[in-house]
């Protein structure tokens, strides 16, 4: 759990917020379009192409917040504001991002000035700027990530100034990039071998960490990188997800002070790591998610002004479980019901909420986090207009 000054730090920011959102009550304006030049879903991205909410649509007011999804099936990207008070979702529009049955991870820099969007379809990575006035996105362009990579996730780095993509093709690999001051990428390099199988969720530390962390599904290991000066990756350790035994972990998050790593297996478990020195990882205990094995697919960190909770997104029996965190101690409390194949799962810079990508039915279900941390529907908010129940979202990014 984040030490006694890091849950200060977090309380403070919860008080900020709460007197910051006088200020977001209302939105301004009518929705800015920007036109579109395509060149066909797997051609290189040349402009922003948008599928506008109703004429008169709002945009977001200056400080509200924001939220993005990525449409697996048809190679789209979904842009939402997002009430920072009421937690609810109003859809700005879509943007295209390549092959369809392609986009998967994607990832705000620490400033929200950069989003990157992944494609496993066609192995690109997009690269847009965030107007922090409105919200509207203005493509930058996109590098490849190299043939058959089939990237999965992505992360960067606190600082804003690396970006990584795990790939799950062509024998496994993480590629790092440089983000320009422009937040154009430059390649930096790509690790290969070095026990690398199959990585799929990426993390880094928090803070001053200076650390990556992968969830390898095909090694059936939890791997932590350390990041050199110039943004290289150097391996630090890969520990077994099940402690001696290899399970199939997916998806991972770092604790908000940096000392404990956790990653969603799908074995049915919530597997806990300790960093030592050097960033190195030891196993310390595994947690199911449920009384059987329902094969989580993520998990997301919900640093709130009542404590520190956990939940897993679980697609076999289409659940979302809530643990509470103590000291690295995962204690499960309540799970909610309804869903329908979920699927990539995050939770708000404040703790106060959790958003769900509802593969199953198009949607991404919001939730509140109540003081022991159990969540409470606020909706179920459509990816595309009209409602298109077959887009199949993936993973979500919310601004900070």
């Amino acid at each position: 759990m984040a030490s006694a000054g890091g849950r200060g730090r977090s309380r403070l920011r919860a008080t900020a917020r709460l007197a910051g959102w006088a200020a977001a009550a209302g939105w301004l304006g009518a929705l800015l379009l920007l036109a579109a030049a395509s060149c066909g879903k797997r051609a290189f991205l040349t402009g922003f192409e948008v599928t506008p909410t109703p004429t008169g649509g709002p945009t977001p007011q200056p400080g509200a917040g924001l939220l993005f999804a990525t449409n697996n099936a048809d190679g789209m990207l979904s842009e939402f504001s997002r009430d920072t008070a009421s937690g609810t979702l109003t859809l700005l529009g879509t943007t295209a991002v390549g092959a369809a049955a392609g986009p998967t991870g994607l990832a705000l820099t620490p400033s929200n000035a950069f989003l990157y969007v992944v494609n496993a379809g066609d192995a690109l990575v997009r690269e847009f700027a965030v107007n922090p006035g409105n919200g509207l996105l203005t493509t930058l362009g996109s590098v490849s990530d190299g043939a058959g990579s089939a990237p999965q996730n992505v992360a960067t780095d606190p600082s804003g100034s690396f970006l990584y993509v795990t790939n799950s093709g062509a024998g496994g690999s993480i590629s790092e990039y440089r983000i320009a001051v422009g937040g154009a990428l430059v390649a930096n390099g790509k690790l290969t071998g070095i026990g690398l199988s199959e990585p799929m969720g990426i993390a880094a530390a928090p803070g001053a960490g200076g650390a990556v962390y992968v969830a390898d599904i095909g090694a059936g290991a939890v791997m932590s990188f350390r990041i050199q000066p110039g943004g290289a990756l150097t391996l630090v350790s890969s520990v077994p997800s099940l402690g001696t035994v290899k399970g199939q972990p997916r998806a991972v998050a770092v604790d908000p002070g940096g000392g404990f790593v956790y990653a969603a297996d799908a074995t049915g478990v919530v597997s806990v790591f300790s960093v030592g020195a050097g960033n190195s990882l030891a196993f310390a205990a595994s947690y199911p998610t449920s009384s059987f094995s329902n094969q989580p697919f993520a998990l997301a960190l919900a640093d709130s002004f009542a404590g520190l909770f956990l939940y897993t997104s679980n697609q076999i029996i289409d659940t979302v479980s809530d643990f509470v965190v103590t000291t690295g101690v995962l204690s499960l409390q309540t799970s909610v019901s309804g869903l329908n194949t979920p699927a990539g799962i995050a939770a708000s810079p404040d703790g106060n909420f959790v958003y769900v990508a509802n593969k199953g039915t198009g949607q991404i279900v919001g939730y509140s986090i109540g003081a022991g941390g159990a969540p409470t529907s606020i909706g179920a908010f459509a990816t595309e207009n009209p409602a298109n129940p077959a887009s199949e979202p993936l993973f979500v990014a919310i601004t900070r």
